[in-house]
C-alpha cells in the first residue's frame, strides 16, 4: 500500500472536545510512528452550522496540543484543496461513473412518496428499506422524467452477498449486504452525501488508513463497496473505542462535552492533555502512565488499542496535570502561570525584571501545589496583595487563641532582628523560640501563617516568609497581632 497516509477530517460545527481530539491524536501518533503523512481535511459542507470561529478554534487547539499536520489548511499540499466546500466540482464525475457502470441509479421518488410507502409497509419488526422502485425504470422512462424537470436523487446500488474487511482494532468483520438500504449518494439538489464524498476524498488524497471512532463502523462496509465500485483500493480501517463521560454516555459536543479550549482556559497544559488522551483506549503496559509526545510516538502501536469504551475521569486528568506542572522547569512554569496572574489582576501586563524575578520566586515556592495553572491565583494571591484577607475560620481557630497575640509579638521581634531572611535562618530562629517556651512548633507557625497568608494552609512557611521579605512580613504580623485576643 506504500507510505502511510492518514487523515483527520473534522467538521467545524463546534469546538474541539476530548473525544474528537483523541481521534486526531491517534491519527497523528500512527502517522509519526510509521514515518507517514498526517492530513488535516475540513469537512465544512454543513453551511448552516460551520463557522469561521469554530474553524479557527479547531486549528488553534490542534496546534496547542502539538498535533502538526503535513498537508491541509495553512500548510497546503499536492492533493488539495483540503476544504470540502472547495471540492464541490470533484464529485460529479464520480457520481456519473457509478450511474454509467450500473452501480448507481436515479431515484425520482419524492420525500412524501417515500414517507407514504414507509408508513404503509407491513411492519415485521424490521427497518423499512427503499423498495428500489426507480431501479427498474427504463432509459426512456428516465429520459421522460428528466425532460419533465423531475428532481432526482442518486442511489448507490448495494450488491448482493457479503462485505468483508479487516479492522486494525476490531479484527475481521463480515456483514450481509442485504441489511443495507440503497443509500443516497447525491441529493435532489445535486449535493453529494457524507459517505460518498468521504470515499472520493480518501481515494484522491491517497489515504491508506482511516482511523476513526467506532460509531462509524456501520458506515465502513458501505464505503468499502463504493471504493470497489469506483475502482479504488479501500484503505485499511481502525475503529477506536468510544470515550464515555461520567454518566456512561458518549462524549459529544451535542451533549455538552467540555471543549479543549476550556481546559486551556482553566490552566491545563498540553503535555498533560496529550498524555491523558493517549491513555483513553491505549496502553503501553500495565504500569506506565507518563509519556512525552516523543515517547508516545515511539511507543504507540495501533494494535494495542483496546475494543472496550474508554471512561473519561476528570479527577485523573486533574491529578495528571498537576504532576506535569511539577515537572516544568521553574522559569517555564513561571511563563505559563503569568497569564493567569495577569487575569487575576495580581501582576502587571508587562512586569519589570524585578517583578518577574519575584514572580519566579513565588512560583518556585507554590509550584508543586498547583493542579492547574489557574490555581496560581488562589495558591499565590497573598504574595501580591497589599493586605491579606483573613479567612473567618482561621481567625476563629487560630488568632482567637489566648496565646496568639503573645506568639505574634515575639515573632515580630525575632524576625525584626534576623541576620538573614533565608528559610534556614528563619526556621532556626522560630524553632529556637518554640523550644525555649516549651511549646510545639505548630503553635508558633500557625499564627504566623494566618498573619502572612490569611489562611491555615500554605507552602512551607519559612519559604513563604523569605519570599515575602522582611518588611512585608513584619507589617502583616503587626496587623494580625492587633486582631488577636
Amino acid at each position: 500500500m506504500g507510505k502511510v497516509r492518514v487523515r483527520f477530517a473534522p467538521s467545524p460545527t463546534g469546538f474541539l472536545h476530548m473525544g474528537v481530539a483523541r481521534t486526531a491524536l491517534y491519527n497523528w501518533l500512527f502517522a509519526r510512528h510509521e514515518g507517514g503523512t498526517f492530513v488535516l481535511r475540513i469537512e465544512d459542507t454543513d453551511k448552516a452550522r460551520s463557522t469561521k470561529e469554530f474553524l479557527d478554534g479547531l486549528i488553534e487547539d490542534l496546534r496547542w496540543l502539538g498535533l502538526d499536520w503535513d498537508e491541509g489548511p495553512e500548510v497546503g499540499g499536492p492533493v488539495g484543496p483540503y476544504f470540502q466546500s472547495e471540492r464541490a466540482g470533484t464529485y460529479g464525475p464520480y457520481v456519473q461513473k457509478l450511474i454509467t457502470d450500473g452501480a448507481a441509479y436515479r431515484c425520482f421518488c419524492t420525500t412524501a412518496e417515500l414517507e407514504a410507502r414507509r408508513r404503509d409497509a407491513p411492519s415485521e419488526g424490521l427497518e423499512w428499506k427503499y423498495d428500489r422502485r426507480c431501479l427498474g425504470l427504463s432509459a426512456a422512462e428516465q429520459e421522460a422524467r428528466l425532460a419533465d424537470g423531475r428532481p432526482f436523487a442518486v442511489r448507490f446500488r448495494i450488491p448482493e452477498g457479503k462485505t468483508r474487511f479487516h479492522d486494525l482494532i476490531l479484527g475481521d468483520i463480515e456483514v450481509e449486504n442485504a441489511q443495507f438500504d440503497d443509500l443516497v449518494i447525491a441529493r435532489s439538489d445535486g449535493v453529494p452525501t457524507y459517505n460518498f464524498v468521504a470515499v472520493v476524498d480518501d481515494a484522491l488524497m491517497g489515504i491508506t488508513h482511516v482511523i476513526r471512532g467506532s460509531d462509524h463502523v456501520t458506515n465502513t462496509p458501505k464505503q468499502v463497496l463504493m471504493f470497489r465500485a469506483l475502482g479504488f483500493e479501500p484503505p485499511l480501517y481502525g475503529h477506536l473505542p468510544l470515550v464515555l463521560d461520567q454518566d456512561k454516555k458518549v462524549l459529544s459536543k451535542r451533549r455538552g462535552a467540555i471543549a479543549i479550549r476550556e481546559y486551556r482556559r482553566h490552566g491545563y497544559i498540553p503535555e498533560a492533555m496529550v498524555n491523558y488522551m493517549a491513555l483513553l483506549g491505549w496502553a503501553y503496559d500495565d504500569s506506565r502512565e507518563f509519556f512525552t509526545s516523543e515517547e508516545l510516538v515511539k511507543a504507540f502501536d495501533i494494535r494495542a488499542v483496546g475494543r472496550k469504551a474508554a471512561a473519561f475521569d476528570p479527577d485523573k486528568l486533574v491529578w495528571m496535570n498537576g504532576q506535569w506542572v511539577k515537572e516544568l522547569p521553574v522559569p517555564e512554569r513561571t511563563e505559563r502561570a503569568l497569564p493567569f496572574l495577569r487575569a487575576a489582576g495580581l501582576v502587571a501586563e508587562a512586569p519589570s525584571p524585578d517583578e518577574r524575578a519575584y514572580v519566579q520566586r513565588v512560583i518556585a515556592t507554590v509550584g508543586d501545589r498547583l493542579k492547574t495553572l489557574e490555581d496560581v491565583a488562589a495558591q499565590a494571591g497573598f504574595f501580591f496583595v497589599p493586605e491579606v484577607v483573613y479567612d473567618s475560620i482561621a481567625l476563629e481557630k487560630v488568632l482567637s487563641r489566648p496565646a496568639a497575640g503573645e506568639v505574634l509579638a515575639a515573632a515580630h521581634e525575632i524576625l525584626s532582628g534576623a541576620p538573614d531572611f533565608d528559610p534556614a535562618t528563619l526556621e532556626g530562629l522560630i524553632r529556637g523560640y518554640a523550644e525555649s517556651k516549651g511549646i510545639k512548633l505548630g503553635e508558633v507557625i500557625q499564627p504566623i501563617r494566618v498573619a502572612v497568608t490569611g489562611g491555615t494552609a500554605s507552602p512551607g512557611i519559612f519559604e513563604v516568609l523569605s519570599v515575602l521579605g522582611r518588611d512585608r512580613t513584619l507589617r502583616r504580623i503587626e496587623r494580625a497581632r492587633k486582631l488577636a485576643r
